[in-house]
Parts: C-alpha cells; structure tokens; sequence
C-alpha cells in the first residue's frame, strides 16, 4: 500500500560511511511525507536479512521495511 502513495517501488539515496537503516527511513518520510511509518513498530531487512535500525548501509544495499502484521 505504501508504493502506493508514494506511486514508487524503489528510492535511492545517498549513503556514506556512517548511515543507517534509520537515516534510510527517515530520507523516505521527508522525501515521501504522505507513508505513514512508525519506526518503533516495523521490522527492517537489509539485503533479505532481518537487521536493527542502526545497521550501516553500504552501496547497493537493498532496505525493505514491514509493517506490522496481526491476525487472528
């Protein structure tokens, strides 16, 4: 769903030495203020590994976020 607000499927930024799985998001809701994303309630994968928000990104790392999932 949130492709589709912000009408994409991928994003590049700029990274250097120090950036995170954090600073990856936090590009995305300013660039795309209209995704809703609640750092505290995502689970974060960096290259299709589960990662903490503070994992430093390197060049062609690939970041994908999920939303929390219930049922029942």
């Amino acid at each position: 769903m949130h492709g589709v607000i912000a009408d994409i499927d991928r994003i590049q930024m700029p990274i250097d030495g120090k950036t995170t799985v954090s600073d990856a998001i936090e590009y995305i809701i300013k660039k795309y203020p209209g995704i809703n994303i609640d750092k505290k309630s995502i689970l974060t994968a960096v290259n299709h590994e589960i990662v903490p928000l503070l994992k430093l990104l390197r060049a062609n790392d690939i970041v994908s976020l999920f939303p929390p999932i219930g049922g029942g």
